[in-house]
């Protein structure tokens, strides 16, 4: 038998079951697909990495077996959460920034030290674990933060090329880096205000400066 799952009616009504028989789709997969990550993301944030794949499932309407045909396990829809999650905040950080280029480094790196309910720093201190005896996990880690420093080095590069060559644009990027998720862990693991975690931040972006320079 398929699964029944539950989609929002397109006049507003309430929820309506929709039945399918077999296999679902590709398109109906994809579909299911994007709304268990949605409820991943929902559920993390709000009852944390404890949650189960049923009660995910569940959330949206479908069986657990819908799930595990795409995932073989948390991890792996975990993987696919932080996916989703990089792609929202590199376009939220992006958005509105100074034209001119170090007040645009500062303001993005400031975003990326405000809270974001958890879900990051919680997903990423469980798949470092995992990564510690899954191979796979280990390369999905390493490229996930390739993309992350490549977003964050093009700021940095936009600062410093003129009077720098590239490496050491690079080399500048990973330290700022290195500083800018150190403010976030902190903020996160101390439990601090928004306007704590911004004083955390200007502290350690005024002392960091001076690496700008050369």
């Amino acid at each position: 038998m398929g699964d029944n799952v539950i989609l929002p009616s397109r006049d507003g009504g309430p929820a309506t079951p929709i039945a399918s028989r077999g296999r679902p789709s590709l398109e109906r997969a994809a579909e299911i697909g994007n709304l268990v990550v949605e409820a991943a993301i929902t559920a993390f944030v709000e009852q944390g990495l404890d949650i189960s794949i049923e009660q995910i499932a569940q959330s949206v309407g479908v069986s657990k077996q819908a799930v595990y045909r795409r995932w073989s396990s948390k991890i792996q829809l975990l993987m696919d959460v932080m996916d989703r999650v990089m792609a929202r905040i590199h376009s939220n950080l992006s958005q509105d920034l100074p034209d001119e280029p170090l007040l645009a480094l500062k303001e993005l790196s400031r975003r990326m030290c405000e809270p974001d309910g958890g879900v990051r720093e919680r997903s990423m201190t469980i798949l470092m674990a995992e990564a510690l005896e899954d191979a796979a996990v280990r390369h999905w880690l390493g490229s996930w933060r390739d993309k992350h420093f490549a977003f964050y080095r093009r700021y940095v590069t936009a600062v410093i090329s003129v009077e720098h060559p590239e490496p050491w644009a690079e080399t500048v990027a990973r330290i700022l880096l290195d500083v800018v998720e150190g403010v976030s862990r902190e903020c996160y693991w101390q439990d601090m205000s928004d306007v704590e975690c911004s004083a955390l931040f200007l502290r350690k972006w005024d002392a960091s400066l001076p690496v700008l320079h050369g």
